[in-house]
């Protein structure tokens, strides 16, 4: 019998899902929170950022030549630490985070660890990496509702972590605890919270590959994305270099929830915080691509225009995170967003992989999400100026960042002002088009006549819609531009609010502000229509009382 098309569809997408992930309800079918003994291996690689800027020069050539020494490197790696038992469980660009929980995990893991090392530096280009090791009982949650995803976090999260950050390039840092399961004499320098491993070769031989076990369909296809797992079923998953906006969204708080109760509190909180992402970025075709662990917590890595591309990328994006930011939540949020040049591409071996980016663009906005403020978004100038929604925005003071030499300059981006007006910039002169500028032309000179129409251009994008339109309406000093944006779409009379502001000459300002000008330019301008002022309030989003008469309109009328 011919294998179904769902069973094609899961044997494609399972390299890219964590086996606890997809075997989840065969180990804990009734309930979204575990906790496992292991030890964590999270590897930081450095040099990849440079790497990638260099060869980002040669164009597609080089976004493939990145492409298999990403696959050559990661795939020995994996090797390695899969033959003595591991697995992946989150693969971040340049960082892995490893699970090894069989026989003696904890020699296992430092004996990997020492392996993929010296890997790296038989790899070409300057790559190092720094690496933390923790052992102890590990809590995963399974948290999410448009996706299934898996958050590795809790007290050996955070330790792991901090073993990372404090190892330099080239150390193996192990905890206390790592270092008491090790042969005496394997780790006796002190460095910060753990201890140097001193080997430089592995102590043990691998236990060999653990293999996956059967799954449902559908439990691989929900721990993945909607937009990637679409992507990823593609017949052929392209390398490229191209221009995208990156938000990283960083939560902490989770250790002290966990500790008043994993499953009672934590768990509802995370929950809850991780769907409001999901949704606001489903509802902004934003892509949720990854999380990972961080102290504390962990970091959601969002994405618009990797994989695809739509219109304003950056003012979908900066749309999600005001969303996000804007949610009540007992975990402390952190964001940054930039813009810029990046590496993408699907990269890993015949049985792990990820689909990932990298370069220095991305560094930034990690960067500008660590030096961000609790509740508050960051982002780069470039990312404000092409948004076709306008924040209110506050310079940041320039700020020093790892990899940077010069200070970095940055935004805190507050809540929504309105859209950005249409540009009125120079431009060569309009030719062709005449039937079609005609027809428009002859519909606005009918309105001195009293006689009203609709035109409707209509055609693909980039074909030249709107500077057609700008044409034929650029001597007619009374036309209003009404914008239908896709973020708008949930929200009652939201494309008509800025246009009608600015026509009745009403600056954003405090409810109690816009009420009065309201008031004072329908008293001068159709002083009949007083009594419908709430009704005219509805749909330039001014908050004003019912009066007598709107108060019997029947609500199914009062559109």
């Amino acid at each position: 019998m011919a294998p179904s098309k769902d069973a094609g569809n899961a044997a494609r997408l399972i390299p890219y899902v964590p086996r606890i992930a997809s075997e989840w309800d065969l180990d804990a079918p009734d309930t979204d929170h575990r906790i496992i003994d292991g030890t964590l291996v999270f590897v930081d690689i450095s040099g990849f950022t440079a790497l990638s800027e260099k060869l980002a020069q040669k164009g597609r050539i080089g976004a493939e030549e990145l492409t298999e020494i990403l696959n050559a490197l990661f795939g020995e790696m994996l090797d390695l630490a899969y033959d003595r038992g591991g697995s992946l469980l989150k693969f971040g660009g340049d960082a892995l985070l490893l699970l090894f929980r069989r026989g003696e995990h904890q020699m296992q893991a430092c004996s990997a660890a020492v392996e993929m090392r010296s890997a790296l530096r038989r790899s070409p280009g300057n790559l190092r990496m720094s690496v933390g090791v923790h052992s102890g009982p590990i809590d995963f949650f399974r948290v999410g509702d448009l996706h299934s995803e898996m958050l590795v976090c809790g007290p050996v999260a955070s330790d792991t972590a901090r073993m990372e950050q404090a190892a330099s390039a080239g150390e193996i840092l192990v905890s206390p605890a790592v270092k008491a399961a090790l042969p005496d004499g394997s780790a006796e320098s002190a460095k910060g919270p753990g201890f140097l491993l001193g080997w430089r070769k592995p102590r043990v031989g691998g236990i060999g590959v653990v293999p996956r076990r059967p799954v449902p369909a559908e439990a691989v296809e929900r721990c993945l994305e909607a937009g990637l797992r679409s992507h990823l079923r593609q017949d052929k998953v392209e390398s490229e270099h191209r221009v995208a906006s990156i938000g990283f969204v960083k939560f902490s708080g989770l250790d002290a929830l966990i500790q008043q109760g994993a499953q009672d509190v934590a768990l509802p909180a995370l929950d809850r915080f991780v769907t409001v992402i999901q949704e606001a970025a489903a509802a902004e075709e934003v892509t949720f691509l990854a999380s990972d662990i961080d102290v504390d917590g962990g970091k959601v890595l969002l994405t618009a225009g990797v994989p695809q591309t739509r219109e304003d990328d950056e003012g979908r994006m900066l749309r999600t995170l005001r969303k996000i930011a804007d949610f009540e939540t007992p975990l402390s949020i952190r964001m940054g967003v930039n813009r810029g040049h990046m590496f993408s591409g699907d990269v890993g071996t015949g049985f792990r992989r990820t689909y990932t980016i990298e370069g220095d663009a991305v560094n930034l906005a990690a960067r500008l999400m660590a030096a961000s403020s609790p509740g508050l978004i960051y982002a780069e100038p470039g990312v404000l100026s092409r948004s076709r929604t306008l924040f209110e925005t506050k310079p940041v003071p320039p700020f020093m960042v790892k990899g940077k030499t010069a200070p970095v300059r940055a935004f805190s981006v507050g809540p929504e002002t309105g859209s950005r007006p249409a540009s009125t910039e120079k431009r060569l002169p309009f030719t062709g088009r005449t039937t079609e500028l005609a027809t428009i032309r002859d519909a606005v000179s009918r309105l001195d006549e009293g006689i009203g129409g609709v035109v409707t251009v209509s055609g693909d994008t980039g074909i030249g819609k709107s500077r057609l339109v700008a044409e034929a309406l650029q001597d007619n000093d009374v036309a209003l531009t009404v914008r239908g944006e896709p973020y708008g779409a949930t929200n009652p009379y939201r494309s008509l609010r800025d246009p009608l502001r600015r026509v009745l000459g009403i600056e954003r300002a405090d409810q109690a502000s816009m009420r009065k000008s309201l008031n004072a330019r329908v008293q001068r301008l159709a002083p009949e229509l007083l009594w419908a002022l709430p009704l005219i309030a509805d749909v330039v989003h001014i908050e004003i009382p019912d009066s007598d008469e709107t108060r019997m309109i029947d609500p199914q009328f009062r559109p």
